[in-house]
């Protein structure tokens, strides 16, 4: 009789205190939950991937647009003074815009998983105002 009582009470604390029950059906929660963890993972590793692959195609377009920029400073300088106030702004806002794409590519860099969006977001914006600017400048220049 002792020994009923005392199963009683020790299946009544497991019930209390919530203790897992392994039973197989459970086993097999816990390794469906392993597996999916595992594939997370994999899939961080992609997104690594995938971040450095557009950090790479950024530094691309924007090495591009630099030796265009270059190209254009020679024209710029040529016509020095005799060049329009509206191409020389043009030419200021230019030059702001490239070393605003410069400082989105480094923002970029170290951004982590959780700041990837924005930073991209950010970099994205950046080179796109780089282009518009650029092609405006070029548009007096021509």
């Amino acid at each position: 009789m002792k020994q009923i009582g005392m199963i009683l009470v020790m299946c009544a604390f497991i019930v209390v205190v919530g203790l897992p029950v392994r039973s197989p059906k459970n086993v097999l929660w816990a390794q469906e939950g392993n597996a999916q963890m595992k594939g997370s993972g994999e899939s961080s590793a992609q997104s690594k991937e995938e971040m450095a692959a557009y950090k790479k195609d950024l530094e691309k377009e924007l090495r591009s647009l630099d030796k265009k920029i270059a190209k254009l400073a020679k024209k710029v300088k040529k016509e020095g003074s005799k060049a329009e106030s509206g191409a020389k702004d043009s030419w200021n806002d230019l030059k702001g815009k490239q070393k605003t794409a410069r400082s989105e590519l480094k923002a970029l860099s170290s951004a982590g998983k959780e700041g990837w969006e924005k930073a991209k977001a950010g970099a994205d914006a950046a080179r796109d105002e780089l282009k518009a600017a650029y092609d405006k400048a070029a548009s007096y220049f021509k």
